[in-house]
């Protein structure tokens, strides 16, 4: 997965429970965008250690909701955090003031970096 300044990291995200094993990565609940700011950027390029995991409050968030059942989501709060667990592997989750939990697949990211030496 490749990241760059300015841009947005779409991911999709599922309702936690007990079908989420049999659900159809394809078919998600709905989407969230987030805008990858050079702050975000710089907290997402860590590997954690094995053990360990580090959680980042997501502040710039759009969610994008495709199945009419979910538009109650853009009525009421919510917050959504980035999980880095060792490997590096990337997910989200999303909280909302029901108590409802949604994640993300976890990725595979290598963060690549554009150094700016190609016309060197």
């Amino acid at each position: 997965m490749e990241f760059e300044q300015d841009s947005n990291l779409t991911l999709p995200l599922f309702l936690l429970n007990e079908s989420l094993s049999e659900r159809d990565v394809e078919q998600p609940d709905f989407e969230i965008s987030v805008a990858l700011d050079d702050e975000l950027l710089a907290q997402i390029c860590q590997n954690p250690s094995e053990d360990s995991s580090i959680a980042i409050t997501i502040t710039s968030y759009e969610l994008l909701i495709a199945d009419p059942s979910y538009k109650y989501m853009l009525e009421q709060s919510h917050n959504a955090q980035i999980t880095l667990n060792h490997g590096p592997l990337l997910s989200v989750v999303l909280n909302t003031e029901n108590q409802d939990v949604f994640i993300s697949p976890q990725m595979d990211m290598m963060p690549t970096f554009d150094l700016g030496d190609e016309g060197e």
